[in-house]
């Protein structure tokens, strides 16, 4: 009897001390709310960048859960006293125009992968282009993409050789989803995708060659930076081709890459295309032997905005403030239960490709917080139904849709309109500007 009461007893006592932790977190985020709306009173444009100095050491994240995530705010916290007051304001395209009007906000675009539904970031592109009125190319400096990302990120870098024009203008690249996709998604016979892959990779192939021809990574145009990932499967592990290691010429020797390789790395996505013989450029020349194996990025890099931004702010050392636009190519919930050998095959590549795009957005918001400089990131994801998920449903109806998916969201198209107008009134720096001058302010995470 003794041993039933000490129990209720404890269980008493237990009770207590929980509702009291209840109560005092209660308390603490109503507080945390009365501070938030008394702060959001001020509805006036942002001050100016340069009011803060060196010594504030002010630091802005994102507050989950807090706030609507789709509207446009920025937060405060004074790291000297580790206060946890939290002063808010609206973010608009003053800000952003104030920093990009500075000279020294570098630009990153990141494309994420996903197969046919590329169209979609490859139409948000072209609307950034028309309402613009100029290519990406004079917008951006440096560009990334994963997989599918990469085919967009790629074409929008290269150079007529003619002209200074860009050679294919995103209106271009989505023609390309439209017209090519049953030559890159050409099926093999069912024992041919048990023994190799789902699809035939020297069609896709051949499709590489014909829009990307033999230009080499070396000769995209000089003010743009391109980063793609993809994974090296010989030494198991994730690698970069980088265009700045590619026209160094003590670097270019085993750095240097033609981009129709380069697409047929990050795109061979497992089950899907085969991996691919990666050789250099040098070594193809020279009919060397040395090669490895390498298969898509988005294995573990699906988003690349993170790997972006640290790639920007190691080339651009002395920009003053940063740009991000990540797009995405559309999300959807669906239920995965795979069981057995070729029921993991089928889900293995979303699984992956889904969640490491998740991840990389968490990380950059939260990398936003110690950066030594201001960071606009803007993500552009729009939903799909899940009907239209897959990665490679080729019908004309599925193509349409996904094309123009994104302009049923508000907030992205909001966004775009932004964008487009801020790359409008404003000229990108100069990579040698970037590389040789500029202001450092301190630190700041801004989401639009």
């Amino acid at each position: 009897m003794a041993n039933y009461i000490l129990v209720f007893v404890l269980l008493f006592v237990n009770s207590v001390s929980f509702a009291m932790n209840q109560n005092s977190l209660q308390g603490a985020s109503s507080a945390a709310d009365v501070r938030l709306r008394v702060s959001n009173f001020n509805q006036t444009a942002m001050p100016r960048m340069n009011r803060y100095s060196h010594g504030d050491a002010t630091r802005v994240g994102i507050l989950s859960g807090q706030l609507d995530p789709d509207h446009d705010l920025m937060f405060d916290r004074d790291n000297r006293t580790e206060a946890r007051d939290l002063f808010v304001q609206p973010l608009n395209v003053n800000d952003l125009g104030t920093c990009a009007s500075s000279g020294y906000m570098a630009r990153v675009l990141a494309i994420s992968g996903g197969g046919v539904r590329g169209i979609g970031p490859a139409d948000m592109c072209a609307s950034i282009e028309g309402r613009s009125r100029k290519p990406l190319a004079n917008s951006v400096n440096l560009f990334a993409g994963t997989s599918t990302g990469a085919i967009i990120s790629t074409a929008l870098t290269m150079k007529n050789p003619e002209t200074s024009d860009p050679l294919y203008p995103a209106n271009n690249i989505v023609r390309l989803y439209q017209e090519e996709c049953d030559n890159i998604f050409q099926r093999r016979t069912w024992l041919g995708y048990l023994l190799k892959s789902k699809y035939k990779t020297t069609p896709a192939y051949e499709t590489f060659a014909r829009y990307f021809g033999d230009t080499k990574l070396s000769e995209i145009r000089d003010d743009a930076d391109l980063l793609i990932p993809h994974y090296n499967l010989t030494n198991n592990h994730i690698d970069f081709f980088k265009s700045h290691k590619a026209k160094d010429p003590l670097l270019a020797q085993y750095n240097d890459f033609y981009l129709k390789d380069v697409i047929a790395s990050t795109t061979a996505a497992p089950t899907y295309l085969r991996p691919f013989k990666l050789q250099s450029v040098y070594t193809q020349e020279h009919h060397g032997r040395d090669y490895i194996y390498s298969i898509d990025g988005g294995v573990v890099a699906n988003d690349p905005s993170t790997c972006a931004l640290t790639e920007a702010m190691s080339l651009y050392h002395n920009a003053n403030s940063f740009l991000v636009v990540s797009m995405g190519t559309g999300s959807c919930c669906v239920e995965l239960s795979p069981n057995g050998l070729l029921g993991w095959a089928k889900d293995i590549s979303t699984i992956l490709m889904n969640n490491t795009s998740e991840m990389y957005g968490h990380m950059l918001k939260k990398f936003g917080q110690y950066t030594s400089r201001p960071v606009f990131y803007s993500r552009l994801q729009f939903s799909v139904s899940p009907e239209h998920a897959a990665m490679d449903n080729i019908s004309q109806e599925n193509l349409i849709y996904l094309q123009h998916q994104w302009q049923n969201d508000s907030v992205i198209s909001s966004k775009i309109a932004t964008l487009s107008q801020v790359f409008r009134e404003s000229d990108k720096p100069s990579r040698e500007a970037l590389t040789n001058g500029g202001e450092n302010i301190p630190s700041m995470f801004l989401e639009i």
